[in-house]
């Protein structure tokens, strides 16, 4: 009889901390997207799931608990839709093996590194001048599968006559995002995710929600021209800063591909 008391305490307490941990998760979940407005909504949407299964045990309520049960599905369903491409992240970042941009390792020199952050600069600056829309991931470390998958692989280093030439909007893939790693371009016309935070203005594209989006789930930075106007953008750690002189990006680039430089500009990160 005791053993039994102590096992129901045992799947009580299971119970309990299951709970606190899944509403934590959502917690942080929201708060990283920005999203605090939605994160009341569905807090108060649990409480209230709670409230009529309490209810429900008194006053014996099985329709309205039936309701309160689709409502629920409801709303877990249209997280799923409106943040599917974060959800896609998790779900390859979970699975993943192997990173597919492991074919590219290279050793780039600082010299080299130089070269290229010369040459994006040089694309970024022309294709500006003529307003060609672009999107650059600058990729410190690894890339995931899912990102390399969306679009074309090329391996090619990098140079300001390549970078205008995926952007070219002739080009069969200049609306997805070229990825830089090291001296190299790994692959052109990919898809990121986009960015659900509400603090994005809403006069910016989706060129800038996706070049904002894959910066809040990773080291990455993002260099965005927009089509409109020719404004050059950099986007990390979720944060956008717009016109960004040449110099400047010149620092932020040596500041991502670590690369030994003096700064003259202060850094976006900070």
């Amino acid at each position: 009889m005791l053993s039994a008391q102590y096992a129901n305490v045992g799947s009580w307490i299971v119970d309990i901390i299951a709970v606190i941990a899944i509403i934590v998760s959502i917690i942080i979940f929201f708060i990283r997207k920005k999203s605090i407005h939605l994160l009341i909504i569905y807090l108060a949407v649990m409480a209230g799931y709670i409230g009529i299964i309490i209810l429900d045990e008194y006053f014996n309520i099985p329709a309205t608990r039936a309701l309160a049960q689709v409502f629920v599905i409801f709303m877990v369903v249209a997280v799923g839709i409106v943040y599917q491409s974060d959800l896609k992240v998790l779900f390859f970042t979970l699975t993943k093996t192997r990173e597919k941009n492991a074919d590219f390792e290279t050793s780039a020199s600082d010299e080299e590194l130089r070269k290229a952050v010369d040459e994006i600069i040089v694309a970024c600056q022309s294709m500006s001048k003529t307003r060609t829309g672009a999107l650059i991931v600058i990729a410190p470390t690894t890339v995931a599968n899912h990102i390399l998958e969306t679009g074309v692989e090329l391996g090619a280093i990098v140079s300001s006559a390549l970078l205008e030439a995926i952007f070219n909007t002739r080009a069969p893939f200049h609306d997805g995002a070229a990825i830089v790693k090291g001296n190299k371009v790994l692959a052109a016309g990919c898809f990121l995710p986009l960015s659900q935070s509400q603090t994005v203005s809403k006069s910016l594209g989706t060129r800038h929600r996706a070049g904002i989006g894959i910066t809040e789930e990773s080291d990455m930075t993002t260099i965005i021209v927009s089509e409109e106007t020719g404004i050059i953008s950099v986007a990390k750690k979720g944060e956008l800063r717009r016109f960004v002189t040449p110099d400047r990006l010149r620092d932020i680039l040596h500041e991502t591909l670590r690369i030994s430089s003096p700064s003259r500009y202060r850094s976006i990160s900070k």
